[in-house]
Order: C-alpha cells, then structure tokens, then sequence
C-alpha cells in the first residue's frame, strides 16, 4: 500500500520579517485544510531561538495535489505576499508510511 506524499519545508525570512510573515502562512495554510479535500495536514511551526526560522509540514493524497495546491488562490496570495520578506526556502519530499 503505498503511503501519502509530505513535505517539510523550512523558509528563512528577512531578518525581523517573521512576525509579517507569520499571518501569511497561516492564512494559507488554513486556507488549504478547509478548502482541499487531499491537504490531510498542514502544520506550520517556528523555530524555538529563531522567529524568522518557520518549518511546515504538509501531507497529501499524493504528489499531483501538491501541483493542485500551488494553483489554488490562497497559495497564488502567499506567493505574492511573501516573495520579498523570504531569504531562503529548502523543501524535502518524502512518503509517509505511518
């Protein structure tokens, strides 16, 4: 039985840029687990001696509602939205067995 599809991602803003970027994400992340049937979790989580430092972990039916994601409203407004306040963005994909 192969498993859903997940990634972690780790997104470094602007120094001092966590705090306007902070209500970006969530509302796309929230956006995501209300209005996609295939967004089984999306978890947003900061890191502990960094505000500028956020990690999400995303799971999906599998790959395909990944590419859905990226072409729905709220995701096309975070793009917009936080294109100048990020530094750097590293995404894993992964499969999950449990």
């Amino acid at each position: 039985m192969a498993g859903k599809f997940a990634i972690f991602v780790t997104i470094r803003c602007k120094p001092g840029k966590g705090a306007q970027f902070m209500p970006i994400i969530m509302e796309n992340a929230i956006a995501a687990r209300r209005d996609e049937p295939n967004c089984h979790e999306f978890r947003v989580m900061t890191a502990k001696d960094d505000p500028d430092t956020f990690h999400f972990y995303e799971v999906y039916t599998d790959e395909s509602w990944l590419d859905f994601h990226r072409e729905q409203p709220h995701y096309i407004k975070f793009r917009e939205a936080s294109a100048d306040l990020i530094d750097d963005r590293q995404i894993q994909m992964t499969t999950v067995h449990l």
